[in-house]
């Protein structure tokens, strides 16, 4: 959710992880019956018709609107309460202009991805990470919940608050020490910030059901444990 531009240009950045010969995304798989094909989740996607005349303004600059009408990408499920939406990208905004450098952000933004199983953010994102300079065998081990042996200090620790933040919901001392010494306190509640921003949007995800379009990575089929 870095900016409108990588909510639309999203589609063109996604590619596919291959790990170990497994290719870890859907293969013509038959959508759930409660599933609504064109959002492949349980709720259609809003479209500007359907939106109330008060609450166009919100909806008019909302990211994701395509020129159909149609509200898609990570706010599209929170924009059935349009208030909310504008509040998260809000939130979205400040967050992501904090002070963590573009490799953690990116990093911290797919450790939440993964542990609220949100497909449409990791691929979106996954390019970005790379360009920025997430190693790939780092976003390998994010991805299949691996065991920290081998990562990078810094790496380690973004990972490690990430999974006890969302996973253990209970920080360590040291852990929480280790993020303040590497990033300092700002950078330890930016990563806070950065981390849940994405996963409110993963829990719309869940909440509907929301799956992958076919040939895209579906952490679902990745699972973490």
């Amino acid at each position: 959710m870095i900016s409108h531009k990588t909510f639309l240009r999203g589609a063109a950045a996604l590619l596919l992880f291959v790990s170990g010969g497994l290719v870890a995304a859907q293969s013509g798989l038959k959508l759930p019956a409660d599933l609504d094909p064109g959002s492949r989740a349980r709720l259609p996607y809003l479209q500007r018709k359907d939106v109330d005349e008060a609450s166009l303004k919100l909806y008019d600059v909302m990211p994701g609107r395509g020129q159909d009408g149609v509200l898609r990408g990570p706010l599209a499920f929170a924009a059935y309460n349009l208030g909310a939406a504008k509040a998260l990208f809000d939130l979205h905004n400040a967050a992501v202009a904090g002070s963590l450098d573009p490799r953690t952000r990116e990093l911290s933004i797919m450790v939440a991805c993964r542990e609220t199983n949100y497909s449409l953010e990791w691929n979106g994102h996954l390019a970005t990470a790379l360009k920025v300079g997430v190693d790939q065998n780092v976003l390998d081990v994010v991805r299949t919940s691996g065991p920290l042996t081998g990562v990078s200090e810094k790496d380690a620790a973004v990972i490690r608050f990430g999974r006890q933040m969302f996973r253990d919901k209970k920080m360590e001392p040291a852990t929480f020490a280790k993020v303040v010494e590497l990033f300092g306190r700002k950078g330890a509640m930016d990563m806070v910030a950065v981390m849940n921003t994405y996963a409110v949007s993963g829990f719309y995800a869940i909440a509907v059901d929301e799956r992958a379009p076919e040939g895209r990575l579906d952490l679902l089929s990745s699972p973490v444990h």
